[in-house]
This record gives structure tokens, sequence and C-alpha cells, in this order.
């Protein structure tokens, strides 16, 4: 990748992820592995690593239109879509399925650290694989479907109905059986003694917990899940009694469809990504080297392997870092390098007051923010904070977050298009949404009182927190 000014770069993406292992995957899959399964490939994207454990991901805004043409006609084509949809259920729910069930088993620290080695490495690439798979129904690379759906339901007076009844895609997503059991909790818990409750609430933690420790430092616990128990409403799936035309019907089984399995990739490769996070942690206990949690899968088997590795570098990570794509794998920077692609996408947001997104689904809402923010320290401590009839506030949603869409007056988010996670859960709910604003996150505080006009896509503030 090389460096020019006069390239214009929009940040499309903000996770929650410091640690070189999955950093490099994050970035490094838009290139080889992606052309491989899509048939376009990324050579210029820009990825922030801060000590916070926040990172961002900018994208060059031209070769983010050509990979919407590209996509445009991928998705005119039948036969296409069958062969990528076809492909993305093997990847799914045989390949990383099979590899995650079988990962449950292993006690890595019984391991030989040979064996470490290859197993780090097998589940590496399937996470790239996985991932470059969820990238399909980006918002850049739907764009078209969203632009054609949103014509033909111009021709209709009732088209917020249509959309959602058309878009509907009646698969389970992955956190539908914690659902259920978390229902059935509900049931049965003013029977249950101390006893029986406590060991349900572990049985919750041992099962399902696990996943916030994937971009955390810790699982959900106990709290957490008496919490999910004592608050849970049961949310039905609100789709409109409506016929839907078929022009319309067909395009929109297509987005439900790509929002769905956007869903469990999601989930597939963040399993995986759990899976190598211990590995990992194992292999720097090993090494008595602290740092190396700093270092990259290449680097981690090169020192096993009695290979030098510059140290000093990865040390360095430990303050921030930069992330490119070069040669179709991704290279780290630090220092004085790392800060030319910085300012290639430094950002000035101190006189927005308004702003803009795509509408998820309509409605008008007036009140007070709430942020989450997955790339936070407190991030557990504002998801128990959260109060039914705010506006949720977030990078984007997830699993982890879908009870507080649930309880949200209306829902903002930074990234997303009409196949992402917050689009879905807001049609599903019925809850109003703007989505894919680039920069909620960064403009807006919580306590904030803002309008949510998701009629228009624009969210205007009212009054600022310190202004009470």
């Amino acid at each position: 990748m090389e460096q020019n000014a006069k390239r214009i770069y929009k940040r499309m993406f903000e996770t929650r992820a410091v640690r070189p292992y999955y950093t490099a995957a994050h970035i490094g899959f838009f290139a080889k592995t992606f052309f491989d399964f899509a048939g376009f490939e990324y050579k210029n994207v820009i990825y922030l690593v801060s000590p916070d454990m926040s990172n961002r991901a900018y994208f060059d805004v031209e070769e983010m239109n050509q990979a919407g043409e590209y996509f445009r006609k991928v998705w005119e084509d039948p036969e296409r879509i069958k062969s990528l949809l076809t492909d993305v259920r093997k990847t799914l729910f045989t390949e990383a399925k099979e590899m995650e069930e079988w990962a449950w088993k292993q006690v890595w620290k019984e391991k030989e650290t040979l064996a470490l080695l290859v197993d780090v490495q097998t589940l590496f690439n399937q996470m790239l694989k996985t991932l470059a798979r969820m990238f399909i129904s980006n918002p850049q690379h739907v764009k078209s479907l969203e632009e054609k759906i949103t014509t033909l339901l111009d021709k209709y007076q009732e088209k917020d109905k249509l959309l959602r009844a058309s878009t509907y895609w009646p698969e389970d997503l992955p956190w539908a059986q914690e659902e259920k059991e978390i229902e059935e909790a509900y049931k049965r818990w003013s029977i249950l003694s101390v006893d029986a409750q406590n060991i349900l609430l572990q049985k919750f933690v041992t099962q399902y917990g696990w996943f916030n420790e994937i971009e955390g430092e810790k699982p959900f616990d106990a709290d957490h899940y008496r919490e999910k128990i004592l608050s849970f409403v049961k949310e039905g799936v609100k789709t409109p009694d409506i016929p839907v035309p078929p022009e319309i019907l067909n395009l929109g089984r297509l987005i439900g469809e790509l929002g769905c399995l956007r869903f469990w990739t999601r989930y597939h490769f963040m399993h995986l990504r759990y899976h190598l996070k211990k590995i990992l942690e194992e292999l720097v206990f090993r090494s008595k080297q602290p740092d190396l949690e700093f270092a990259t899968v290449e680097e981690m088997i090169a020192f096993f392997s009695g290979q030098k590795i510059d140290m000093e570098e990865i040390r360095r990570r430990k303050s921030g870092y930069v992330s490119i794509l070069n040669n179709r794998w991704a290279v780290l920077l630090t220092g004085e390098e790392a800060d030319k692609y910085k300012k290639l996408v430094a950002e000035d947001f101190s006189a927005v007051s308004t702003f803009k997104g795509s509408v998820a689904n309509k409605g008008k809402v007036i009140g007070r923010v709430r942020v989450v923010s997955f790339v936070t320290s407190d991030y557990n401590e504002q998801v128990s904070a959260f109060q039914k009839g705010e506006i949720l506030v977030t990078g984007m949603t997830r699993p982890q977050i879908v009870h507080l869409c649930a309880k949200a007056a209306a829902i903002v988010t930074d990234e997303g298009g009409i196949t992402s996670h917050a689009a879905v859960v807001a049609r599903e709910l019925n809850v109003p949404a703007v989505i894919g604003t680039q920069i909620a996150t960064k403009i807006l505080q919580t306590g904030d009182l803002v309008e949510v006009d998701a009629e228009k896509g624009v969210v205007t503030i009212l009054k600022r927190a310190e202004e009470k």
C-alpha cells in the first residue's frame, strides 16, 4: 500500500481488539482471502489500533465504490448468488462448527507446544476464511441492493411494512437458544430455591458467558444473567401481515438471508477467535515473555521455532500501532511510520451538531443518549446502566446487547447497512433506527438530548448532557 495524501478515506468500522493475532487477521483477509472467495481484493485499508483496545478501520472511498460496482453485478447473477451463499453456509455450519466442537474438547495447557503451534495456525486460517464470508454483506457491498429495494418500495404507501415483511428470514439467529432458556428460567424463577437459582445462573455463565471474554477481559457473570432473567420481556417477531409484491419479496428475501448469515458468521468467527485467544495465552505463559501478547501468529510460531523476532518492535505495539495492507497481507507499523498513516485519516467533529445515516427502521423519537462502546474499559458498566426508553448509540449492535435494543427508544450506530445486525434487529423489534452514520459515537455523549428522525435518517443534538 502506498501513502497517497490524495486518497479520501472513510471510517467504516470500529471494534474492540488490540492483540495482533486478531487485528492482523481483521485487515489481512480483505486482500487474498476475500479475493479467493468473492473475487474482489482491497489494497488500501488503514487500521488504527489504540492502547485502550479500540481500533478503527478506514477504507479508500474510490476503492469502496469499485467494490460496490463489482457486487452490483454479483447480485444480478442468480447462479453467482447461489454459489456464494452455498459457500458461506458450508464454511459456517460445517467447517467452522466442526472446528469449534473440536476446540471445546481440548485442554490447551495439557498439549505439547508443537501441537499448539499447529492448532493456532489451523484456527487462525479458519477464522480468516470465516471473516471473509461475513464481509460479503458489508455496507458498500450491498449498497446496490439497498438502492434497488428503496426504488421498488417508493411505489407503495406502506413501504416500511413491506420492507420489514419482505426482509424477514425465518431461520433462527445465534442467540435464539439462549433466549429460550432465559425465558424458561424467568417462568420458573420465583419457585426455585436460592441454591437452585445459583446453579442455574452458573449454567448460563459456563455455557454462554465466554462470549463476552472475546472482546472484553472477563466473561459475563452470574449478575449479568440474573438481570437478564429478572428483566425478561418476550419480544415476538413483529413481522407485518401484508401481501408483498413478488419483485420486492424476491429481493427482500436475499437481503434477509444475507442479514441472517452475517449474524452467524460473526458468531462463528468470534467463537474461533475465543479459542485462538486461549491458545495464545497459553503460549505466552510458556514463553515467559509477557510482551509476546503483542506478537502476530507468524511471530509467535517463529519464536517457538527458534527464529529471531524483533521484541523491541513488539513491545512498541503496546502503545498503539497501525496496520496496512502490503503484498496481500497485513503489515504492522509503529512510531513515525505509523504517524504518517494516522495523518491520512485524521478527523475533526468539534463543530458537528446534526449528522445523517441510513434509515434501518422508521420512526421519530426524542430522548437521552446512552453510549455503549465495545472499545472502552467500562463497557460492562455501560451495559448495566442502560435504562428503558434511552437512545442506544453504539459503533455496531452485536448479539451481546440485543436485550438493550429491545429496551431502546431508538438505535443509532456508526456502522451498518441494510443487512447489518442493527438493521435486522431494528426491523424485527420495530425500533426506529439510523445506522451507518460513521460518527455517532464520536459526537454523542451519554446524557445528550437528541432527536432521532428515522424518517429522514437525521440525528440532531438538542441539548448537551452538561446543559441539563
